[in-house]
């Protein structure tokens, strides 16, 4: 029988070595919708980029991934094992960016980490030390769970969704921060997970974006960003380019990264 309900979008975000793990993520979400959808006059669909987004030209692509999903879910389930993924030019990978911008916008974050065994052989270091920064910087946020196995990460999961939608079902809807509390979250994000990075922020000016900014660690390739036209605004903290070069100048940045 039809009935009529509220429609709540979780993103499945994690690099590409944990595939089974974002399997298990809908069966889990699909089970609780059997359980509680009905009843509760809620329905919770997973959303993935490679489902859920279009091809489109104009933009870096994890911004257009971030126009079509990120700004339209109202949870998020991240998932590490061994890697953190690919620098976007904004931030250390598409799936840090997707966490980063929940963060800010004080929507929730359910965050695991795998501590499955693995082939010493197959681990690409750089990639795991990157991974183990981030873990130490997400971890004062209070954001952490691990889990052992497949199995015990179901399990877990499970659990906690349902913990997370019964403050919904319980009449405490997910909503989005005040404007002060979204910059005060945005203020901690920064410090701990971009300090010690290089990335790019929009620069607002008579209430509209013409530029932006390269900021964090760009003494190395200072006279990069000169050559490249960029001037640097020492109040600011960061170079200035025109938007019309955001592209350009990201991709500069991943390819240096």
């Amino acid at each position: 029988m039809a009935f009529q309900a509220t429609v709540y979008r979780i993103l499945i975000a994690s690099p590409g070595d944990v595939g089974i793990e974002r399997e298990l993520i809908s069966e889990v979400i699909y089970e609780w919708n059997a359980l509680q959808a009905s009843r509760a006059n809620i329905v919770v669909l997973p959303v993935k980029w490679e489902t859920h987004s279009a091809p489109l030209l104009g933009d870096r692509p994890q911004e257009i991934i971030n126009k079509q999903l990120v700004q339209e879910c109202d949870l998020l389930v991240g998932l590490f094992w061994t890697r953190i993924g690919t620098h976007t030019g904004v931030s250390e990978s598409g799936t840090v960016e997707e966490i980063q911008h929940f963060i800010d916008q004080g929507k929730p974050v359910m965050l695991y980490f795998s501590s499955k065994p693995i082939d010493p052989t197959k681990i690409d270091i750089p990639q795991y030390q990157k991974l183990d920064e981030f873990r130490k910087k997400m971890r004062p946020l209070g954001l952490l769970e691990s889990y052992e196995n497949e199995a015990d990460f179901k399990e877990k999961l499970s659990r906690q969704l349902t913990i997370n939608m019964q403050g919904i079902l319980d009449g405490q809807p997910i909503k989005p921060p005040t404007k002060q509390e979204q910059a005060q979250q945005a203020a901690v994000v920064k410090e701990l997970m971009k300090a010690d990075s290089v990335y790019i922020e929009d620069y607002e000016k008579d209430g509209k974006i013409k530029s932006f900014l390269v900021k964090g660690d760009t003494k190395k390739l200072k006279d990069k960003y000169l050559e490249m036209g960029g001037k640097w605004n020492g109040s600011l903290c960061g170079w200035i380019f025109p938007i019309a070069r955001k592209i350009e100048i990201a991709d500069f940045i991943k390819k240096n990264a």
